[in-house]
């Protein structure tokens, strides 16, 4: 990659810790979009476009730098389950994914700045669940680990437990896919230097 300023445009800790992982510097810088879940627009075409929104957003700031932008949905039998508005909410989530079958879905945008050469990617990783009984939900959501997370549950905390199967990349089921985002920053960085 080349010496460029990179961004993350978010302020989750589960990205900040991910993109660490792959040894990049990097600032953050939070976008101003509000992220809503529309039920006329195809939940894939969504998190793209909040992932370019995002990047976009922290792009219009920043003059010579390399954005990253993402957004992480949880699909079951083509519904999104975002993050619970209450604990309520968040039983009713859990109790849908229990002994179910379900996508984490996340896109990741990356423009470079000032050449606006933008990439757009989407990952996707299956996941079964397990039965988790009523009890189990209850104490799960006294932790708070639900609270802030698509799906209502966290894949690298205590929500392991549910999960029976994973089928595809783990960092995308925490949500930000390293492979793909690793993949855009070197193709980046070759159409930069060609």
């Amino acid at each position: 990659m080349s010496n460029k300023r990179l961004i993350l445009a978010s302020n989750s800790p589960r990205r900040i810790t991910l993109l660490k992982t792959l040894g990049y510097q990097f600032d953050i810088i939070l976008h101003e979009i509000e992220e809503c879940i529309y039920d006329d627009i195809p939940p894939i075409e969504q998190v793209q476009n909040l992932a370019f929104l995002k990047a976009d957003d922290v792009a219009k700031k920043v003059d010579n730098a390399i954005i990253i932008g993402a957004d992480t949905i949880v699909l079951q039998n083509k519904c999104v389950l975002g993050k619970p508005k209450d604990t309520l909410d968040a039983k009713r989530i859990l109790s849908l994914l229990s002994n179910s079958e379900h996508d984490v879905v996340s896109g990741v945008c990356i423009i470079d700045m000032p050449s606006k050469k933008k990439l757009l990617r989407i990952d996707r990783t299956h996941i079964k669940m397990r039965n988790i009984s009523e009890k189990e939900i209850e104490m799960y959501i006294s932790t708070g680990e639900p609270m802030d997370k698509a799906g209502a549950y966290a894949i690298q905390g205590e929500g392991r437990k549910f999960i029976e199967k994973i089928d595809g990349s783990y960092s995308n089921a925490v949500g930000l896919p390293l492979e793909i985002v690793r993949e855009m920053l070197n193709k980046l960085s070759e159409d930069t230097n060609a």
